[in-house]
């Protein structure tokens, strides 16, 4: 279902599909656009954003710490309140892809992760602007939805394109039916040609780093597994894991094991960073990956030739978050293309 919100009508439509439901969205700081919990949408404080904002959508669906229980008892799935997400950039709906294959479509799935997904409505939009670390069109994405969303927003001149991309979705739009026009082909060409300039854009600036979305990264990734490159690159890391964290699609964790609630002993899920040197330490105090260099490939070894094998695309959405995060000033497009040279 394609419709026409106009633009005085945006409020409206978020007090209607957000009613009865945990709202989140998002303000903006010195250009910046921060995720945040909010009672109500409140068109004075809140915005929807121009790009991805500082944090990753994973950690929505996937708390950086989740506490999982008392050890030796068996813990229920507590009930999630009904979660509506506004203004959702395609970089992180479509890192959601990653994180269902990792949690629920491989054994053992995570119970927590399945309700808070069932529970989570998105309403994406699409970018309008980008930052100068944006690169989504090199890696097989774009700066607008494709699929994934319940409703997604494309803002044109006279307001918003509005389509369901969801039984839910569609629910929904049933219920603003009064508020939606119908659209016209002529602003649905106004909306293509806005997406199609915003990735001419982020391909132009992606081309001055000499990235090109025909280049190979799996081929290249795969062919200098045993290159100096990442010794190279290692020399500037400090282990600190703000690129796993701050990434979209990273998803490794931990489960601890301490003293809980009336020192019961009981166990928390937190997330891990593959780049601390104890990530791959097995418990006979083995280390198969020492070394900085071979952390660091690994990395990118799962993000750029693993997933393509399982999933057919990259565990990498050019989101950028990783290059602005990096106290090392690591560039992952710097990675990419002295891997690709040497290829």
């Amino acid at each position: 279902m394609l419709k026409l919100l106009p633009q005085n009508r945006l409020d409206e439509l978020f007090r209607i599909i957000s009613q009865d439901r945990l709202v989140f969205t998002h303000q903006v700081i010195e250009d910046q656009f921060y995720l945040t919990f909010v009672r109500e949408w409140d068109p004075s404080n809140h915005t929807l954003p121009a790009y991805r904002p500082v944090q990753p959508l994973k950690s929505l669906v996937f708390p950086p710490r989740e506490a999982l229980g008392m050890l030796f008892q068996k813990s229920e799935v507590p009930s999630v309140q009904e979660r509506i997400i506004l203004g959702v950039n395609n970089c992180d709906l479509h890192s959601l892809r990653i994180h269902d294959y990792v949690m629920q479509q491989t054994e053992p799935a995570d119970p927590m992760y399945s309700v808070l997904r069932e529970r989570t409505l998105i309403v994406s939009i699409d970018c309008t602007a980008c930052r100068a670390t944006c690169f989504c069109t090199v890696v097989g994405e774009q700066p607008y939805p494709k699929s994934g969303f319940d409703i997604n927003l494309s803002p044109i001149k006279e307001g918003y394109i509005i389509e369901s991309g969801s039984a839910r979705g569609e629910a929904l739009l049933e219920q603003c039916a009064q508020i939606l026009a119908p659209v016209s082909d002529t602003q649905i060409q106004a909306r293509d040609k806005k997406r199609h300039d915003l990735s001419a854009q982020i391909s132009k600036q992606s081309a001055e780093k000499g990235l090109k979305p025909e280049l190979d990264f799996q081929a290249a990734i795969q062919k200098t597994a045993e290159s100096d490159l990442w010794k190279s690159f290692a020399h500037d890391c400090v282990e600190c894991g703000a690129c796993n964290f701050a990434c979209c699609t990273c998803h490794c964790f931990l489960l601890v094991d301490g003293q809980g609630d009336a020192n019961q002993p009981s166990r928390v899920k937190q997330w891990d960073s593959c780049l601390y040197q104890n990530f791959a330490r097995v418990a006979g105090g083995a280390n198969p990956r020492a070394h900085r260099a071979e952390r660091l490939y690994n990395r990118f070894d799962k993000k750029f030739n693993f997933f393509p094998q399982v999933l057919g695309g990259y565990a990498c959405d050019g989101c950028g978050r990783c290059i602005e995060a990096c106290t090392g000033k690591i560039d992952i497009r710097d990675v990419l293309k002295k891997a690709t040279d040497e290829l």
